[in-house]
């Protein structure tokens, strides 16, 4: 019904310019049955005149003139009603969804497996969580139990240097320094009950690509498994892996664009294990060398354990990153980014998600009415004016939780570490080529 009143609306418009086009004609005559000769008779009369041409192309062009108006009124009303539709579904929904595209099922399914862990119904299983939103950005292509064994072949090297130490396999200070030298120094393991010696190398921090520009899964746990290359996000939670694996008690923990481990003696004392630069640091190195703010160490943003849940609630941050990556804007971000902070308050990330998806909602919104300043979004539309607001209010929770972005004379520092960390690794690696050619 809807579309017939549209297309008669648009007919009366298409009349109404015609009529305003046509040639001025005289005024019609009243018409009567002309006389119809009955069994031949001669009496009626006979029209001598020769008859009226018609002008067949001049009506073709009138004819094409009238459906191209007709089909240029339709799509201008259907391009009105679809941006019309567009802006209150931005309003009152969000960005549209990205569902029945082929592998956002794999983003729903981590995400039911996830939050059946944050909620208690399931166990926590960090190695699974881990497994679960590298899986669904690939597509579900990897096998669990290639993954499972990734990681049990490098649990099993930590017991078997605990036997060649002679170390308590139960004492949490020795286990966790088995992961720490796993991971950072090059040994010679011996196989238990075999006369086999393995060697088992170290990490290497991914110089070349250590903000995943070249290839976004090169920060993935899967991918440095294979490539024994990583970065300051894969390493920390490699080693958390192993660390539930053998039941050592470690914890992730942030400073800024950084993770590292942390653990304690028996004593109670904390320590710092980077794996980036193989070294035990402390809290003043990260406080001195990095930005960090008074109010974000009171809140705990930074340098404080984070305990497991708290890490797989940041995991389902990530899932949200991931499906924003893949797909684009959509509700299913905004769950991911809620649902992390419900488990992890303290975790910026999640909010800085959704700030993000605020950001880029209002200012679509803005641009599809024309809004050019928050006053004339105000005046045309308060529900909009909401997404402003919103935007807002997340830019001062962060602001008021102690984050800031690094600033950039400290992000340049950076980048030249990383240069000459290459050199040191192209040189060092040049010195052992000539030592094996002697």
């Amino acid at each position: 019904m809807k579309e017939l009143i549209l297309l008669l609306f648009v007919f009366s418009n298409c009349c109404l310019r015609l009529q305003a086009q046509s040639p001025v004609v005289s005024t019609p005559q009243p018409w009567t049955f002309p006389r119809v000769a009955v069994g031949g008779d001669s009496s009626a009369p006979k029209n001598t005149s020769p008859p009226r041409s018609i002008s067949l192309p001049s009506v073709n062009v009138q004819n094409q003139s009238v459906m191209q108006m007709i089909s240029e009124d339709i799509a201008y009303f259907e391009e009105a009603e679809r941006r019309r539709l567009t802006l209150s579904h931005l309003i009152y929904k969000g960005f549209p969804s990205w569902e029945g595209e082929p592998g956002t099922e794999c983003f729903f399914e981590a995400y039911k497996e996830l939050s059946a862990m944050l909620s208690d119904s399931i166990p926590l299983n960090l190695e699974r969580a881990v497994f679960l939103i590298e899986n669904a950005y690939l597509g579900n292509t990897m096998k669990y139990s290639d993954f499972q064994n990734e990681i049990g072949e490098r649990v099993q090297y930590c017991q078997w240097r605990l036997n060649d130490l002679k170390l308590d396999s139960d004492d949490e200070l020795a286990k966790n320094m088995a992961i720490f030298s796993l991971l950072t120094d090059t040994l010679s393991i011996n196989q238990p009950g075999s006369e086999k010696t393995i060697v088992h190398y170290p990490l290497k921090y991914n110089l070349d690509d250590y903000d995943s520009q070249r290839d976004y899964t090169s920060h993935f746990v899967s991918s440095m498994l294979h490539s024994n290359m990583g970065q300051c996000y894969s390493m920390p939670l490699l080693y958390l892996v192993m660390a539930e694996r053998m039941d050592a008690e470690a914890y992730l923990s942030y400073a800024p664009k950084h993770m590292f481990i942390k653990i304690k003696n028996d004593k109670g004392a904390w320590y710092n294990l980077e794996l980036t630069c193989r070294s035990v640091l402390s809290d003043y190195h990260y406080m001195n060398g990095s930005y960090i703010k008074s109010e974000a160490i009171r809140n705990e943003l930074y340098l404080a354990p984070v305990s497991k849940k708290e890490t797989v609630a940041m995991l389902m941050a990530q899932l949200g990153r991931y499906y924003r990556v893949k797909y684009g804007y959509d509700s299913f971000i905004i769950k991911c980014a809620e649902q992390s902070e419900r488990y992890a308050p303290n975790n910026i990330d999640a909010k800085i998600i959704e700030a993000d998806y605020q950001t880029k909602l209002t200012m679509e919104i803005a641009r599809l009415m024309n809004a050019r300043t928050p006053e004339m979004l105000k005046e045309i539309s308060p529900d909009a004016y909401r997404h402003y607001v919103r935007m807002h209010q997340l830019y001062k929770e962060i602001d008021d939780s102690g984050y800031e972005e690094m600033p950039i004379e400290i992000y340049r520092n950076w980048l030249k570490h990383v240069a000459g960390l290459k050199e040191k690794e192209k040189s060092d690696s040049q010195l052992r080529l000539r030592k094996m050619v002697k």
